[in-house]
């Protein structure tokens, strides 16, 4: 088991926090990975960028389960909608 620590300040996500986070995803494939928050809510905002960027979900199927835990508030939602934004291919 690998272990990767991504020390993501909630209050000010960076674009190399969730790029750090792409590389830790893309080297597993499609093995199965555990991913943590403490809230869970850092990690529900990162799988459906995840999601969007890599793997070409919609928004909406990406982000449901983000959704059922917390709405982001002022900084996350700028954020997710920068990176969309950014990196959508």
């Amino acid at each position: 088991m690998d272990y990767v620590h991504i020390p993501v300040q909630f209050k000010a996500p960076t674009e190399q926090d969730l790029m750090d986070f792409f590389t830790a995803m893309d080297a597993h494939g499609d093995e199965k990975v555990l991913v943590h928050c403490a809230a869970n809510y850092r990690v529900t905002a990162f799988v459906g960028l995840y999601r969007v960027i890599r793997q070409g979900w919609t928004t909406d199927k990406a982000f449901a389960p983000m959704s059922t835990v917390w709405e982001p508030d002022e900084v996350w939602t700028r954020f997710i909608s920068e990176m969309i934004e950014r990196h959508r291919r």
